[in-house]
C-alpha cells in the first residue's frame, strides 16, 4: 500500500480538506480524512487521471466522477505512476526541464522560432491574404484613410487649376495602364507632412503641394507616381496593416500575456519590425518605377534628382535630427541607397 499526503475537493464546493491518498497493491483507492479518517471516496480500481509533473507544482489526482486529491508529494505521485504503469510521455517534459542544456536548448528554439515566425512568416501570410480579399475592401479601407487624412492633416489643394490640369494630363499614361487597379490621383495641401506622396489600398494617389512646388520636371511626378502605382500593385497598404495584426498576435501567442510591462516588449518589436517591412515595400515599389521608367524611356535621373532635392531639403530644416539614426529609423531607404540603384542611368 502507498499513502499520499494532500488535500481533498468533493467537486461540488470549494471546500479544501486535509486528507491521505491510499492506493492498495491490487490498484483499489481510499481517500480520507487526515483528522478523524473519515472515508471520502473509495474506488476498486485505479480508474483516475493525474496532471503532468511541472517542477515542484502540486498535482492533482482526478477522479471521473469530479472529486479531485491535490498533493505536493510529486515524487510519491512518480512511484506510484511507475507502480501501476501509468506513466504520461509528458514526464519528459520533468526530465528536460531539470536540465540546464536542454532549458537553453528549447530557449532557442523558441527565439529561432519567432524569429521565423517575424522575418519570414508574417510576411508571406500577409502577401497571401492581401492578395485574396475583395476589392471592396481596399475601396473601403482607401476611403476611411483619405476621410480621416482629410481631417487631421491634409487641407485642400492650392495649386492653380492650370498645374493640376496639366499634371493631370502627364499622368494620363500611368493612371490608364493601371486603369484595373483603380488608380486615380488626387492633389492636397500637406501642411506639416511637406513634400510628400501617398497610394492608398484603393488606388488613390494624393501628392501635396510642397511635392509639386518642389519638383523641377513633370518626369519626377510622373516617376514618383509609377513608385506609388508599384505600392498600389503590390498591395503594400494592406499587407502593411494585415502584417501589424499578425505580428502581435504571434507575440501575444508567445507570451500569453499583454498587461504591465509585456505591453513595452510587444509593441517595440512591432514598431521596428514595421519599420524594417516598410523599407522593403519602398525597395520593391522602387524597382517597380525604375522597370516602368525604363520601358517609356523615360530618364531615372528625373526619380533621383527629385529625391536628393527633398532629402537635402529635410536636412537643411531638420539640423541634427537628420543623422544616421533618424535615417535609420525612416521607413524609407537612406536617398544614397536609392541612388545607387539609379545609377547606371547617369551614364
Amino acid at each position: 500500500m502507498m499513502s499520499i499526503k494532500g488535500y481533498w475537493y468533493d467537486g461540488k464546493t470549494s471546500a479544501q480538506t486535509a486528507a491521505v491518498f491510499r492506493v492498495y497493491d491490487n490498484g483499489a483507492i481510499c481517500v480520507e480524512s487526515s483528522e478523524d479518517g473519515k472515508v471520502f471516496k473509495t474506488v476498486a480500481g485505479f480508474g483516475i487521471t493525474v496532471s503532468p509533473r511541472l517542477a515542484e507544482t502540486p498535482r492533482y489526482l482526478y477522479f471521473p466522477t469530479g472529486e479531485k486529491f491535490e498533493t505536493e508529494e510529486n515524487e510519491a505521485v512518480d512511484r506510484m505512476l511507475e507502480r501501476f504503469k501509468r506513466r504520461s510521455w509528458m514526464q519528459a517534459v520533468h526530465h528536460l526541464e531539470k536540465r540546464r542544456v536542454y532549458v537553453l536548448l528549447c530557449l532557442a528554439a523558441v527565439l529561432l522560432f519567432m524569429f521565423g515566425a517575424v522575418k519570414f512568416g508574417v510576411p508571406a501570410a500577409a502577401k497571401f491574404i492581401a492578395f485574396r480579399l475583395p476589392p471592396s475592401t481596399a475601396g473601403y479601407a482607401g476611403k476611411q484613410t483619405l476621410d480621416i487624412l482629410d481631417r487631421s492633416l491634409f487641407k485642400p489643394s492650392e495649386l492653380d487649376e492650370g498645374t493640376r490640369l496639366r499634371l493631370t494630363n502627364h499622368f494620363r499614361p500611368v493612371v490608364d495602364e493601371h486603369a484595373a487597379y483603380g488608380l486615380n490621383v488626387l492633389f492636397r495641401k500637406g501642411g506639416r507632412v511637406g513634400p510628400n506622396a501617398f497610394a492608398l489600398p484603393s488606388g488613390t494617389v494624393v501628392f501635396t503641394d510642397e511635392m509639386v512646388k518642389l519638383s523641377a520636371h513633370d518626369d519626377e511626378m510622373l516617376a514618383v507616381l509609377a513608385h506609388e502605382a508599384g505600392h498600389v500593385v503590390h498591395r503594400h497598404a494592406l499587407r502593411t496593416v494585415i502584417q501589424d495584426s499578425l505580428l502581435s498576435f504571434v507575440l501575444l501567442a508567445i507570451t500569453g500575456d499583454i498587461s504591465g510591462s509585456s505591453e513595452l516588449f510587444l509593441g517595440l518589436p512591432v514598431i521596428l519590425t514595421q519599420l524594417s517591412y516598410s523599407r522593403n515595400f519602398e525597395r520593391e515599389a522602387d524597382d517597380y518605377a525604375v522597370d516602368y521608367l525604363r520601358s517609356h524611356k523615360i530618364p531615372a535621373v528625373h526619380f533621383t534628382n527629385l529625391i536628393l532635392r527633398i532629402d537635402k531639403k529635410k536636412k537643411s530644416g531638420s539640423g541634427a535630427s537628420a543623422g544616421t539614426w533618424t535615417g535609420y529609423l525612416s521607413t524609407h531607404p537612406l536617398a544614397e541607397e536609392r541612388v545607387r540603384q539609379f545609377k547606371h542611368d547617369y551614364k
